[in-house]
């Protein structure tokens, strides 16, 4: 039996350290996709969001442009990080959790109205988060 050479943390490509970061990398490039969506959706046709309604009244966070302007920005920054993510830049994964529990929080907004959107767009950010904390067992010390 022969005994494989460990190498050091910083010899291992980011890639190949956890497979929860290559997972939560390209998570978090698909849930930018999904903000830019639901940012150029609500700039563009602002038909679509005015149609929501709560017990008969109409719900209103922000305006519409400028509403859909924040997700476009938060859009592109999660692009950014999911990115780093991918390079293995640990200033990409902490922006990731952070923008990942943004986006969290911000889809609860939508929970009662696109039910299955926000809870897909949620399962995604839940997901992300946990693929950029958890520690993978096969690689010792701190993960974030």
């Amino acid at each position: 039996m022969q005994r494989q050479a460990s190498l050091p943390d910083d010899a291992i490509p980011p890639m190949e350290r956890s497979h929860w970061v290559a997972f939560a990398g390209i998570l978090l490039l698909v849930s930018a996709l999904f903000n830019l969506l639901n940012g150029f959706v609500a700039i563009f046709n602002h038909g679509y969001y005015s149609t929501v309604y709560s017990q008969g009244n109409r719900l209103l966070i922000l305006n519409y442009t400028a509403w859909g302007w924040i997700w476009v920005v938060i859009g592109i920054v999660m692009a950014l990080a999911g990115i780093g993510v991918l390079v293995g830049s640990r200033a990409a994964r902490l922006t990731g959790i952070c923008l990942a529990a943004f986006c969290l929080v911000g889809q609860m907004i939508f929970l009662p109205v696109y039910p299955f959107w926000s809870l897909a767009t949620m399962v995604l950010s839940a997901l992300v988060i946990y693929g950029l904390i958890a520690e993978p067992r096969h690689v010792p010390g701190a993960r974030v």
